[in-house]
């Protein structure tokens, strides 16, 4: 080539230039819902070895293995199951990959976002969830569905979780809730719902379900060392458990050759800590270590509001005495 003149680009396939939106194993059925549901789409959709072009969601082309093929004619091709990925583009994207098709060239992924569905979302990930939350109280209804009869709830916080429950053969709360939401995406395809939560409906939630109160995700130590360094103790010296009982709703700090916490309410314990024991076991360590040692007490009353924020240590609860 003579001097003076810059070598021709090489020519941009759409594998380089397209944006992945979606990727999931499904079928046919699912498929038709997807399409049905993507407004004004151009793009590029892939389905096993066929490629569906569309340009303002209007099917422009569709190729099986490289040929021209009817759309009905490759769904009775297909496997049952099969990938389903979709690439969205420019009008202009979509012809030239249709001028310039390379069945062989493999698609790059760019980045992958979820599908919005009127109020709806569909999800690839749990974390894709954070792109959807607003500011103030969120709450989200997750749905598998592969599992029709499933569902879990979450309400977000200035997108911090603050409260999760999973309706399922077992019905799980906080932690355990969001634990089995994550896995359940490995399995299925998850639409979320997402609403403003007011504060009145917020309250109900948390008077129907205590137990799903996550509270900014706090561990148990979180929670004590906040309220300890916040107030000053009483102190007892040479006295027995249920002296430090008698104190009304407070955190109980025992300190003996171990060191246990209890919640107390009432005259009772409610929530029992020790190592790594449950309620029940916890407490009853502490007792013995009360009767036989020379212990500590050392006692914080706590607000309603301080109490409430124990409600999440569910296999801390002691039984009634």
């Amino acid at each position: 080539m003579p001097s003076g003149f810059d070598s021709p680009p090489a020519p941009l396939l759409f594998c380089e230039i397209m944006e992945k939106i979606y990727s999931k194993f499904g079928n046919i059925k699912d498929l038709k819902e997807i399409i049905s549901g993507l407004t004004n789409f151009t793009g590029i959709i892939r389905i096993d070895n066929a490629f569906l072009y569309y340009i303002n969601s209007k099917l422009i082309s569709s190729k099986l293995d490289g040929k021209e093929k009817d759309l009905e004619e490759i769904f009775q091709i297909i496997p049952d199951t099969f990938l389903i990925e979709i690439y969205e583009g420019s009008e202009e994207e979509v012809k030239y990959a249709l001028r310039n098709f390379k069945p062989e060239e493999s698609i790059v992924e760019i980045s992958k976002l979820s599908l919005v569905f009127g109020d709806n979302v569909i999800l690839n990930s749990y974390n894709d969830i954070y792109k959807f939350l607003t500011s103030g109280c969120n709450k989200v209804t997750f749905i598998p569905k592969r599992f029709k009869d499933e569902k879990a709830v979450v309400i977000y916080k200035n997108s911090k979780e603050i409260f999760a429950i999973y309706f399922g053969k077992k019905t799980l709360f906080g932690k355990k809730a969001i634990s089995k939401l994550k896995t359940t995406f490995a399995v299925s395809e998850i639409i979320a719902k997402i609403e403003i939560l007011s504060n009145k409906d917020l309250n109900i939630l948390k008077n129907k379900y205590p137990e799903g109160f996550i509270f900014g995700g706090e561990s148990f130590t979180d929670i004590i060392k906040k309220i300890m360094s916040s107030k000053e103790p009483i102190i007892l010296k040479n006295a027995s458990l249920v002296d430090a009982l008698s104190y009304g709703t407070s955190l109980i700090k025992i300190e003996g050759s171990k060191e246990g916490y209890i919640i107390s309410k009432n005259g009772k314990p409610i929530y029992a800590f020790l190592e790594n024991y449950n309620g029940e076991r916890s407490y009853r360590l502490i007792k013995s270590m009360c009767m036989v040692e020379d212990v500590k007490f050392y006692i914080y009353k706590l607000s309603k509001e301080e109490y409430d924020l124990f409600k999440g240590f569910k296999e801390n609860k002691v039984p009634i005495q």
